[in-house]
C-alpha cells in the first residue's frame, strides 16, 4: 500500500511540473508576441492618461443677454449649426451660417475667421436641438479652444422678442 501512494505522488509530481513548463512556455510566447506586435501592450512601462476628450459638458453656456451683448464684438464670432435654409429664413443677426449637415464643406472657407475670433458661440433651433453641440465638438477637434454654446438657440431668441436678420 506504501508503494501505491509513493508511485502515485510521483505522478501528481510530474503532472505538475508539466503544467508549471506550459505555463511558463504560454507567458513567454505571450511576451514575445507582444513584444513584436505592431501596437504592444505597455506591460513593463507606465501607462500614460488618455487624454480628456471634449465633451458636451466641456463647453460654458450663455445665454440671449450675452449673445445681444457680444453679437456686435468684432472678435466673436456667432454660428449658426442650422440647415442652410433655416439660417436664410431668420438668423441672429451677425450670426454666420455653419451648417453641422454640411460641415466638411463650409469649414474650409471658413476656418481662417475662426481661428482669428476671440471667442466663438454657437447655437441651433433651440433647446432639444443638439447640432451646436456637435458643431462645438467638431470645431473643439479642429483647434479651436474659445466655444461657447447657446443652447436656447432660435427658439429662446425669439421668446426673448429678439429680431432676426434674413
Amino acid at each position: 500500500m506504501a508503494v501505491v501512494v509513493s508511485q502515485g505522488m510521483g505522478m501528481n509530481k510530474k503532472n505538475l511540473r508539466q503544467m508549471l513548463l506550459m505555463v511558463l512556455a504560454s507567458v513567454l510566447l505571450a511576451l514575445a508576441s507582444n513584444f513584436f506586435a505592431e501596437k504592444p501592450l505597455p506591460l513593463f512601462r507606465k501607462l500614460r492618461p488618455a487624454p480628456r476628450a471634449a465633451s458636451v459638458s466641456s463647453f460654458s453656456e450663455v445665454d440671449a443677454d450675452f449673445v445681444r451683448q457680444f453679437a456686435a464684438d468684432s472678435g466673436v464670432v456667432l454660428l449658426d449649426a442650422r440647415t442652410v435654409e433655416d439660417f436664410e429664413r431668420g438668423h441672429i443677426p451677425g450670426a454666420v451660417s455653419l451648417p453641422i449637415s454640411r460641415f466638411n464643406e463650409f469649414f474650409p472657407n471658413r476656418q481662417m475667421r475662426l481661428q482669428a475670433a476671440r471667442m466663438l458661440v454657437v447655437y441651433c433651433s433651440g433647446w432639444t436641438c443638439s447640432d451646436s453641440q456637435e458643431l462645438a465638438l467638431r470645431l473643439f477637434q479642429k483647434g479651436l479652444k474659445a466655444l461657447l454654446l447657446y443652447k436656447g438657440g432660435m427658439e429662446d431668441w425669439l421668446e426673448k422678442g429678439n429680431g432676426v436678420a434674413k
